[in-house]
Order: structure tokens, then C-alpha cells, then sequence
């Protein structure tokens, strides 16, 4: 039997280290192509962008930007400006590496000084930054409804100050004078100790704000609620009766007033009482109408009575001349009365005289008038 030696293939040494180098070279490569890459997108980078300073209401930053106007870092920074702000440059204006752009947000504020009230717009950051802006000058122990520190908000803010000042509270009878710095109506009662319920009359209103030397009255309201009877008056029916003559009248029915039962509430001001209303009324009685008969007979014109009235006195029925005598016909009072004639001749009708005149004359004949004669005319 014949034995061959077993066959074993090796790799030659030089071939490995070949490879490992060409690896090598392939990835130097790669590598300076990359850094080719990065080094000319940075020079890229810095030619194409500016560098600004953007600060907005005080905080400033230093920013990169590719664009080209205010608008475009503005946008990119999530800058909002509205109506009003105030800008160092336009938001259309063209920028250049190494501008500055300031921002100041316009606020409103709503000042009140010792009540007198204005409305402001404002630039600042702060309360005191405002108040010194606004010209308020500061007064040592007034009162100012923010902090000086307190930033002010965008949308802006009501601003109070109030320094000491006269007021006078009149409450209760009683006047009472004092020094404060609070605002309102409400705190200058509340200072002075005076309570006021939702009934009571404050004058300012508690919500207003008080001006030096102010005077706030407080009237106490109180509302009673009771039951009251109270008369229902009757009326008067009138009726016409030509058998009387005109100026005449006669009750012929007598009226009688009637009554409610009331559900009333009595508003006392102060103690006084100021007003009844009435709530509910429950009828007790029905009112009965007075009947009057009224006389519409005339005597008729140009008789005997007529041409004596008018030469006693011009034929004016309802003269009073003061001399005692009363009416056309001229009658005293007591001669009125002596024929039954009711109250005085000038206060009824001619009719009426004419009437009494007739009685006196058939009593006493014509001799009562010194103008009798003027009934030949």
C-alpha cells in the first residue's frame, strides 16, 4: 500500500496586509471627504447668515439669522408685535450683521389718582416704571394697588393710587371727618366703621372711588311690610233737572266711601317715611256714588233783573266789590241770608239771584234796590 502525505492549503502573509490596506486608504478617504463637506457647508453657514441682538421688553439675546428684513427675526423668534409697540427699526427695514432691534410692547393702563381716572398707554416693564413714566409722584404712605416690582402685563392693567386726603362720612345723624389713603367709597366706610346693608343709599356708590374733601352720606332704608284698611272714595253721579234753574243743585242721594284691606310695604328713609307701595288689595266695601240734580232753567236775558243789575253794578253777577254788597243785584249779606239765599249772591248764578231776588221783592217790594226805576228803560 502506497500512503500520501495529507494536503494543508496557507495563505500567504503578504495578501492580508494588502487588504488592510487598502481598508485603510478607502476610509481616509472617506473621512477627508467628509470634512470637506462639513468645512465648506460651515464657511457656507457664516457667509450666508447675520448675527443680531434682539431684545424684547428689557431681555436681550444674541441671535443667527438667515433673513433678510425685522419681520423675518422677528418671526423666527416667535416675536409678536401689535398695533402700537414700539420698534427701533421698522418690521420692514433690511438688517446687516451686528444690528441691534428693540422691542417694547405698548400696554394700556388704566390710572386712577385721587379718583380721577385716565386711561394711559405705557411702554414699561413695571408698575413703578410706569408710574414714573406717568408723572404720578410717589407720596410716603399712599396707597398703590401694585408693587413698583410687579411686571406689567401685556394686555395692560388698572392702576390705583390714592394718597391721604379729607373725607367726611355723614351716616346715622352723625358727621364724621377723616384722613385716609383708601380709594374707595367702600373702604373710606369701612375705615370709619359705618356698615351698610344692600337696602342702605350711599351716595358716591361704594364701587366709586373718592376725590379729596369728598363728602359720602349714607340714608338707612327700611322696608316695612303690614296690612292697612284704608277709605275708597265715592264719586259723584250728576243729573240734569230743568225744572231748577242753572246754578241750583240738590243732593239727591247721599255717597258713602268704601274700604280696601291692603298688602302694603312702607319705605322709611332714615326714619322718614318716603314711600307706600301698595302690594295686594282685597276689597272690604264697595264706594256708593253721591246723586246731584243740577238745574239747567235760565231766566230768560234782557229781563226786568237785567236792566237793574246792570245799573247796580254794570251787570257783573259774580262782582264783589268789597263795599258789603255782593253781585249783580247788589245784595248786603244779611238781606241774602233773610230770603234764604246759601253762601254770598256773587258766588252763584244769575239765575240763582234772580231767584232770592224775586222772594225779596215780593216781601219787600222794589224799593230794596235804588236802581229799581232802571226796569222802565
Amino acid at each position: 500500500m502506497l500512503h500520501h502525505p495529507t494536503s494543508t492549503t496557507h495563505k500567504a502573509p503578504g495578501r492580508r496586509a494588502e487588504r488592510r490596506h487598502r481598508r485603510s486608504k478607502l476610509l481616509l478617504a472617506l473621512n477627508i471627504a467628509i470634512v470637506m463637506v462639513v468645512a465648506g457647508g460651515t464657511a457656507a453657514y457664516g457667509a450666508l447668515s447675520q448675527t443680531v441682538t434682539l431684545t424684547v421688553e428689557g431681555k436681550s439675546q444674541t441671535v443667527r439669522t438667515f433673513g433678510g428684513t425685522v419681520a423675518d427675526v422677528l418671526d423666527d423668534h416667535g416675536v409678536t408685535v401689535h398695533a402700537g409697540d414700539r420698534l427701533s427699526k421698522q418690521p420692514s427695514e433690511a438688517i446687516s450683521d451686528g444690528d441691534t432691534i428693540d422691542v417694547a410692547y405698548a400696554k394700556t393702563v388704566k390710572l386712577s389718582v385721587n379718583g380721577e381716572v385716565s386711561q394711559r398707554v405705557v411702554f414699561d416693564r413695571t408698575v413703578g416704571d410706569a408710574l414714573d413714566s406717568l408723572g404720578v409722584e410717589s407720596t410716603e404712605g399712599a396707597y398703590v394697588s401694585a408693587a413698583p416690582s410687579k411686571p406689567l402685563p401685556r394686555d395692560g392693567m388698572e392702576l390705583v393710587v390714592s394718597t391721604p386726603k379729607a373725607i367726611t362720612v355723614v351716616a346715622d345723624g352723625e358727621a364724621k371727618t377723616l384722613t385716609t389713603t383708601r380709594p374707595t367709597v367702600a373702604d373710606v366706610l369701612d375705615e370709619a366703621g359705618v356698615t351698610v346693608d344692600e337696602d342702605d343709599e350711599v351716595k358716591p356708590a361704594v364701587d366709586q372711588f373718592v376725590t379729596p374733601d369728598d363728602k359720602v352720606r349714607v340714608v338707612r332704608i327700611e322696608k316695612i311690610e303690614k296690612t292697612e284698611t284704608v277709605k275708597v272714595a265715592h264719586g259723584t253721579e250728576v243729573r240734569e233737572d230743568p225744572e231748577a234753574l242753572v246754578g241750583e243743585t240738590e243732593v239727591v242721594r247721599e255717597g258713602k266711601n268704601g274700604k280696601n284691606r291692603e298688602q302694603v310695604t312702607l319705605v322709611y328713609a332714615d326714619g322718614k317715611l318716603r314711600q307706600r307701595i301698595v302690594v295686594a288689595t282685597d276689597p272690604v266695601s264697595k264706594p256708593v256714588d253721591e246723586v246731584v240734580s243740577r238745574g239747567t232753567s235760565r231766566t230768560p236775558p234782557d229781563s226786568v233783573w237785567d236792566k237793574i243789575a246792570k245799573c247796580e253794578s254794570g251787570g257783573n253777577w259774580s262782582i264783589n266789590t268789597g263795599n258789603g254788597y255782593y253781585g249783580g243785584l247788589q245784595f248786603s249779606a244779611a238781606t241774602w241770608k233773610s230770603v234764604g239765599g246759601p253762601g254770598l249772591p256773587h258766588q252763584h248764578s244769575r239765575e240763582v239771584q234772580i231767584k232770592y231776588a224775586k222772594i225779596l221783592q215780593a216781601r219787600s217790594g222794589w224799593g230794596q234796590w235804588g236802581c229799581a226805576g232802571a226796569r222802565f228803560n
